[in-house]
C-alpha cells in the first residue's frame, strides 16, 4: 500500500470517527484540506448554481433521511441483479420493485410479511441505520452492501445533481431524479457536512475503470456566500479534481456486538464493498434513542419498503435492545396486533382494504388503519399519504380528515394509504413533485380528493367506529344540551331575530350514536360470494345515470383481508373489463362495488356484467359467479349543492339573509361540559386556554365542547362577589351562540363547503377572554335561569 493511499485511509477513518462537523472539519484542516482552498473543492454537480437544486428538495427531515435509504435499496436489487449475472437494462432484469423482490430474496409478490422473522432479520443485514454521537446533536451513518461505486463514478451517482440519472433506464429502482440524495444536505449542522464512502462489489467491476477495487470518498459541505454571489454553493473535497481513494479488503464501518446492558461499539464490523454516507449532528425531532424515535420517524414516510433494514444506537443509553429490524408500519402488523385482542395496536377490523379507479391513473388501491384509542398518535403514523413503491410522495392536509370525512372522533388516529405504484409514469410526474413529498394540485389531485372522500366518507367500519368513540368521549362529558330547546326558545322570544340570523333546524341532535359492533369472524376461503338482492327470477337490474355511478352489493362469509392479504389472496375479474368498476371495498361480509356505465353509453343502453371471484380452494369447483344488468339512464345534475348538516335541505348556494323556506338550516348542537380530565385531542381542548371546540357528528350536526377549566373561566369563578351560576351561563351560551353565529356565516356564504372546525374553536378562544366582562358591562341584571 502507498504512502499515499496509507494517509488517505487514515483521514477517511479519522473523518468517519468524528461525532461532530466542527470535529470532521478539525480534521480536515490538520491533512492540509482546508475549507477556503476554493482549488481542492468542486461544485456538487458541476453546478457552483446547485443551490436551486438542493434547496428544493424534501422539505421535512425523515422524508430527506429516507431517499438515502431508498438509494440504499435501489443500490442492493442492483447489486442482486449483478450478482445473478443479469444486466439491469436488459429484458432478462426484473420490471419493478415487487418483482426484484420475489426474484432475488424469495419474498412472495415482493411482501416482506411473507417472510418470516428470522429471514426479515437476515435480509436487513443488508442495509443499516447507525445512530452516533452524541444525544443533543446525534450522526447517522446508513450502510448498504449494495452495488456500490468506485471513485472515477462518485461525479455521475453521488455527486450528481442534474446529468441524466445511470437508473433511468431501469425499470426496478426508486431513485432515477439523480439528486444524489441532496435533501438531506441542509438538515445536517450548520455547515451541511456529509461523508460518502463507497467500493464496488467485485462481480459488478466495470472492465474500463482502473479505479473499480478501490475505496473511494469525499465530504460535502456548503460553502457560504461570498464575493457577491447570491446564493451558497455545495462542494465537495475534490483535489487534483478526483475523489480521494485507499485500497483495502475492509472498513470497519458497522457496529459491533452490543454488552449485557451497555449498546454496541461504533465502527467495529467489517463492509467489504458498498456505500457508507455519514450525517453529521442531524437535525431533527428523533433525538431519542434510535430504535424507538428514529424508528418512528422513518416509519411515518417509509410505510412499506420493499427491503427491510436495521436501526442500531451506538449512544450512550439504557435500553432493553439497541438493534431492531424495520419493515414498514403495515408489515409490522402481525396476527397478534389486530383483531379483538385487547393488546392489539388497531381496532377490530382493521387494517381494511378498498380500491378507487381515477381516470387517466387506473386503480389506486388503499388501506385504512385505525388505531386504538390508547395508541399515542405520536407513536405511529396518521393521515392520509400517497406511496410510491412503498415511499410516501405526498399527504393531504392533516384536516382532510375531519373538513372532509367529518370523522372527527378518529381524527388523531386514522393512517389511509393510497397505493400510486403502478399508475402510468408521466401520470406520475403530473401528479408528484420531483422533490418526491409533495402533490401537485392538478386534475388528478382533485379527482382523487372526490373519489377518496366518497369512499372514505361512506366506509361503514370508519362510519361506526367514528360513532362509537364519539359515544364514549359524550358519554364522559356532563351534558348541558337537554334544556337547549328551551333556551333558544326564550331567546327567540326576547329577540325573534335571532330565529332568522341562526335559521335553526327542526331536529335536537341528542342521539351518540351506536357503539362499534362485535368483530367479525370471516371464512379465510369463502364458502359462498353472491349479489345481495338477487331477484328470484331473471337478472339484477340496476340503473345508472351515464354521469354517475351506482352502487351494487354482494354478500359474502371472506375475510375482510380476502383480496389483499399477503398470501393466497382472492383474485376478482370483471367481464367486460371497460373500466366499469370505480371503487370497491369488502367489509364484514359485504362487497360494495361501485360501478359506471361504459363511457359510449346511451340512455336505455344495457351491460351484461359478469363478476368472477377465485382462490387457490376454487380451482375445483370453479369461481363464484354473478352477473346484474347496468341500464343506461339520463344524465342527472350534479351541479354542487349545500346539504344542511343534518341532510333536512338542499340550496342553490345562493346566500339568503332572509329566513326564507330554501334557506339552509342548522341543527342543534349538543353541548358538552369538559373537565381537565377529560382534556384530549378528540375534543381539541388540552390545556387551560382552550375554551371552546367544535366537532362534526356522525348525525350531520355539530357537538360544542366547553373548557370548565378554562383559565379565563377559573378566574372569574374565584371572584366571590360573582354568581357561579351566572358566570358558567355567560361562559357558555355567550360562545356557544359566537360559534352559531360563524357556522351560520360558512352555509350561508359557501366559500367553504368544508369549513375548518378548529378555526371557529380557535375564534372562540379569543372570544372567552372578554366574554365574561363583555356580559357584566352589557348586562348588570339579576342573573338568568340556566
Amino acid at each position: 500500500m502507498t504512502t499515499q493511499s496509507t494517509n488517505a485511509q487514515t483521514l477517511f477513518r479519522a473523518l468517519l470517527c468524528a461525532e461532530d462537523e466542527e470535529e470532521a472539519l478539525s480534521v480536515l484542516r490538520a491533512a492540509n484540506y482546508s475549507p477556503e482552498d476554493d482549488t481542492i473543492w468542486t461544485p456538487l454537480g458541476d453546478n457552483a448554481g446547485n443551490f436551486s437544486v438542493v434547496g428544493n428538495q424534501a422539505d421535512n427531515a425523515a422524508a430527506a433521511f429516507v431517499e438515502k435509504l431508498v438509494n440504499s435499496i435501489d443500490a442492493v436489487l442492483l447489486g442482486e441483479c449483478h450478482r445473478h449475472g443479469i444486466d439491469p437494462e436488459s429484458s432478462e432484469a426484473p420490471r419493478s420493485m415487487q418483482e426484484a423482490v420475489q426474484q432475488f430474496f424469495g419474498a412472495r409478490d415482493g411482501r416482506l410479511d411473507t417472510l418470516t422473522t428470522l429471514q426479515q432479520k437476515q435480509l436487513a443485514e443488508r442495509i443499516h441505520v447507525i445512530a452516533t454521537g452524541h444525544r443533543g446533536t446525534p450522526s447517522y451513518c446508513i450502510v448498504d452492501r449494495g452495488e456500490g461505486q468506485t471513485p472515477n463514478r462518485f461525479p455521475d451517482t453521488f455527486l450528481s445533481t442534474s446529468r441524466s440519472s445511470p437508473k433511468i433506464r431501469i425499470d426496478f429502482v426508486q431513485g432515477k431524479f439523480n439528486a444524489g440524495g441532496s435533501g438531506s444536505l441542509q438538515f445536517c449542522g450548520q455547515h451541511n457536512l456529509q461523508l460518502i464512502a463507497s467500493r464496488r462489489q467485485p462481480f459488478a467491476h466495470p472492465a474500463d475503470d482502473e479505479s473499480a477495487d478501490l475505496w473511494g470518498f469525499t465530504v460535502v459541505r456548503r460553502r457560504r456566500p461570498r464575493h457577491g454571489e447570491r446564493s451558497s454553493t455545495f462542494v465537495y473535497l475534490a483535489p487534483g479534481n478526483s475523489v480521494l481513494r485507499f485500497r483495502a479488503d475492509a472498513i470497519n464501518a458497522l457496529p459491533g456486538k452490543s454488552g449485557k446492558n451497555s449498546p454496541p461499539p461504533a465502527y467495529d464490523g467489517a463492509l467489504d464493498y458498498g456505500t457508507v454516507v455519514k450525517l453529521y449532528n442531524y437535525k431533527w425531532s428523533a433525538h431519542g434513542i434510535a430504535t424507538l424515535e428514529t424508528r418512528r420517524q422513518l416509519e411515518r414516510v417509509l410505510h412499506t419498503p420493499f427491503l427491510p433494514f436495521r436501526v442500531t444506537e451506538t449512544r450512550n443509553y439504557h435500553a432493553n435492545y439497541y438493534a431492531t429490524t424495520v419493515i414498514g408500519v403495515w408489515n409490522t402488523l402481525s396476527a397478534n396486533d389486530v383483531g379483538p385482542d385487547p393488546s392489539a395496536k388497531m381496532e377490530p377490523g382493521f387494517p381494511a382494504t378498498s380500491n378507487i379507479t381515477v381516470p387517466g391513473l387506473g386503480r389506486l388501491p388503499i388501506r385504512i388503519g385505525v388505531w386504538r384509542s390508547e395508541v399515542k398518535p405520536r407513536h405511529q403514523p396518521t393521515g392520509v399519504f400517497f406511496l410510491n413503491n412503498g415511499q410516501v410522495h405526498g399527504q393531504y392536509p392533516p384536516d382532510f380528515v375531519t373538513r372532509r370525512l367529518k370523522f372527527d372522533y378518529i381524527r388523531n388516529h386514522i393512517l389511509v394509504s393510497v397505493d400510486c405504484t403502478d399508475i402510468d409514469r408521466g401520470a406520475a410526474e403530473d401528479l408528484f413533485m420531483a422533490s418526491r413529498d409533495r402533490l401537485r394540485k392538478n386534475e388528478h389531485y382533485e379527482l382523487i380528493r372526490d373519489r377518496l372522500s366518497e369512499e372514505l366518507g361512506s366506509h361503514p367500519g370508519l362510519k361506526a367506529l367514528n360513532a362509537a368513540r364519539r359515544k364514549q368521549r359524550i358519554e364522559g362529558a356532563s351534558d348541558s344540551s337537554a334544556p337547549i330547546e328551551e333556551m333558544i326558545s326564550s331567546l327567540i322570544q326576547a329577540d325573534p331575530g335571532l330565529a332568522n340570523l341562526f335559521g335553526f333546524g327542526q331536529t335536537l341532535l341528542t342521539s351518540v350514536g351506536p357503539g362499534f359492533g362485535q368483530p367479525f369472524q370471516g371464512r379465510q376461503f369463502p364458502t359462498f360470494f353472491r349479489l345481495a338482492k338477487q331477484p328470484k327470477s331473471g337478472v339484477l337490474k340496476k340503473s345508472c345515470p351515464v354521469n354517475r355511478t351506482v352502487t351494487v352489493e354482494f354478500e359474502t362469509d371472506a375475510e375482510n383481508q380476502y383480496f389483499h392479504r399477503p398470501t393466497d389472496a382472492g383474485e376478482i375479474r370483471i367481464k367486460p373489463d371497460v373500466g366499469l368498476l370505480e371503487a370497491s371495498r369488502l367489509w364484514n361480509g359485504t362487497f360494495a362495488a361501485r360501478f359506471r356505465v361504459p363511457w359510449d353509453a346511451k340512455p336505455g343502453d344495457v351491460t351484461r356484467v359478469r363478476l368472477l371471484v377465485s382462490d387457490i380452494e376454487c380451482v375445483a369447483r370453479g369461481p363464484f359467479i354473478s352477473e346484474f344488468d347496468l341500464v343506461a339512464t339520463p344524465e342527472v345534475d350534479v351541479r354542487r349543492k349545500s346539504p344542511s348538516p343534518n341532510g333536512d335541505g338542499e340550496t342553490d348556494g345562493k346566500p339568503n339573509r332572509q329566513g326564507s323556506k330554501n334557506q339552509p338550516s342548522l341543527a342543534l348542537p349538543k353541548i358538552n361540559h369538559v373537565r381537565k380530565p377529560e382534556w384530549g385531542p378528540e375534543v381539541g381542548i388540552q390545556d387551560p386556554y382552550d375554551a371552546f371546540r367544535v366537532r362534526s357528528n356522525p348525525d350531520g350536526g355539530y357537538d360544542f365542547f366547553v373548557n370548565q377549566d378554562c383559565a379565563w373561566l377559573l378566574t372569574e369563578l374565584a371572584n366571590k362577589k360573582n354568581d357561579a351560576g351566572q358566570i358558567q351561563h355567560w361562559f357558555t351560551w355567550g360562545l356557544a351562540l359566537v360559534a352559531l353565529g360563524m357556522l351560520r356565516q360558512h352555509k350561508e356564504q359557501e366559500k367553504d363547503a368544508h369549513p375548518n372546525l378548529d378555526t371557529v374553536g380557535d375564534a372562540c378562544d379569543g372570544v372567552a377572554r372578554v366574554i365574561i366582562p363583555m356580559f357584566r358591562v352589557l348586562y348588570p341584571g339579576p342573573p338568568s335561569s340556566p
